[in-house]
């Protein structure tokens, strides 16, 4: 399995799973490895910048779709716990995974 996330402006890190599955607390570790460390990144304030744009809460809208362990309550919980917000996403809706196309 391969896990992706991007910006409009940026990639975000790609991690790859070599185990073949996982689950709700493989996942986890992905997104604390993968998406925390993105938005770490897109939060830090640049040092030659004289001017900085501050983001909030309001910025960010996390888009997963519907696989049965993104949506497990314990990731569900695990997001709002660290103030992620989730797009609700469509049933029967593929054409709006744009990591895809990426």
């Amino acid at each position: 399995m391969v896990w992706g996330c991007f910006t409009d402006e940026r990639l975000g890190p790609l991690i790859v799973d070599v185990d073949g599955g996982i689950g709700a607390d493989e996942y986890k570790d992905i997104l604390y490895n993968g998406l925390f460390s993105l938005i770490d990144d897109l939060l830090e304030i640049p040092e030659d910048k004289e001017e900085v744009q501050i983001a909030d809460e309001n910025i960010f809208l996390f888009m997963q779709d519907n696989v049965p362990y993104y949506k497990a309550t314990a990731i569900l919980e695990f997001l709002q716990e660290n103030q992620v917000p989730v797009m609700t996403w469509p049933l029967q809706s593929p054409d709006l995974n744009s990591i895809e196309n990426l």
